[in-house]
């Protein structure tokens, strides 16, 4: 049978769990209050009665999005989350036995892809410190790879780099032959894009999502940007839609709004140097963590207390993430919504710890 390996590999779909309608939602990053009620009535405005009886029409919003990275259309290619844009690269980049490398822990489908397409992983880790090991990544450039994904800021343990930064790590890759991608989900809260050094180097990508900044998961809208030789070859693979007409028109509508966005991320960026201040201040033996994400690290220092803290806050209908595997069993990772909700997840985890 082709690709035996496949069968070894365990996907299950598992129920979340959470109760959507009383819970307070900070496990997966996402917006964490509701869109206002009249918010799908102001996306579908002036919808033609046709619309849900048509294929999608794509091709304004790969202009917006264009427009709004002031980067040529045939730079983008729109796919569904940043997942997508993950599998993508690994599917036409990369052949069994390559060696690719990523932050660890980090996002998990990079584990997943890396088994699926069958190429030699790397994990590049932090120190104690919380700072990237320096000398597994020296070691990894060292292995002749083929590509570095790298977030921009990386979850759930921060890690963010400056653009100055980002263009000698472009440069470092590119002496190895080594393509670079950045993935950007969280970079609207506060980091700095590689939007300048990708007109400089011909071996960068970056991965953009709709699901943090915009606030909107559920459409599962993502999109990749690089040059344009890189994109004749990234595009191949796109599927006859990429994505339903309602996402596309949910996404625009956003675009076009940008100022509600804008709103969002002041509101989110104000409650976590807030939620973080709070935390920061208690003395109960915890480390805390954040800067450019809209979510917040805390390490409990114990992998007992963590999962303890974890049940707990479940039980009062808090969800949060965590605890991580070795040697981050004592961290747990909490999404950032507006301050009225950090104020409930304060009041009860003050009481638990």
């Amino acid at each position: 049978m082709y690709n035996n390996h496949l069968i070894n590999i365990k996907r299950m779909r598992v129920s979340e769990g959470r109760n959507l309608s009383q819970g307070l939602r900070l496990d997966r990053n996402e917006k964490v209050d509701l869109w206002p009620e009249n918010f799908v009535n102001d996306v579908l405005k002036n919808k033609p009665r046709s619309f849900f009886s048509t294929y999608p029409e794509i091709f304004n919003l790969y202009k917006k999005i264009a427009k709004f990275n002031k980067v040529d259309d045939d730079q983008v290619l729109v796919h569904s989350g940043i997942d997508e844009g993950i599998k993508n690269i690994f599917h036409l980049l990369t052949k069994p036995g390559d060696t690719v490398g990523f932050l660890s822990p980090t996002y998990l489908m990079y584990e997943v892809y890396s088994k699926i397409f069958k190429v030699n992983k790397v994990r590049i880790g932090y120190d104690v410190n919380y700072k990237i090991n320096y000398k597994q990544f020296d070691k990894f450039l060292k292995s002749k790879p083929r590509i570095l994904f790298f977030p921009n800021p990386n979850q759930p343990i921060e890690s963010s780099i400056n653009l100055k930064d980002m263009a000698r790590l472009a440069k470092k890759c590119k002496a190895k032959g080594c393509i670079l991608v950045l993935d950007e989900a969280y970079y609207l809260f506060g980091s700095q894009t590689g939007m300048k050094i990708l007109k400089k180097f011909n071996n960068v990508i970056i991965l953009r999502t709709f699901s943090k900044a915009f606030g909107l998961p559920s459409i599962r809208t993502g999109y990749t940007i690089s040059n344009k030789r890189m994109m004749k070859v990234l595009s191949k693979a796109r599927i006859a839609h990429e994505l339903s007409s309602f996402s596309i028109a949910a996404a625009e509508y956003l675009l076009d709004n940008y100022k509600i966005v804008k709103k969002y991320l002041r509101n989110i960026v104000s409650s976590r140097n807030y939620t973080f201040g709070k935390l920061k201040s208690l003395k109960a033996n915890i480390d805390v963590r954040t800067k450019h994400g809209n979510y917040i690290l805390i390490n409990l220092k114990s992998k007992k207390r963590a999962i303890d803290v974890v049940s707990k806050l479940k039980k009062k209908l808090i969800y949060v993430k965590g605890p991580y595997q070795k040697p981050w069993d004592s961290c747990i990772c909490i999404s950032v919504g507006p301050k009225k909700l950090m104020e409930k997840f304060l009041i009860t985890f003050k009481k638990i710890i």
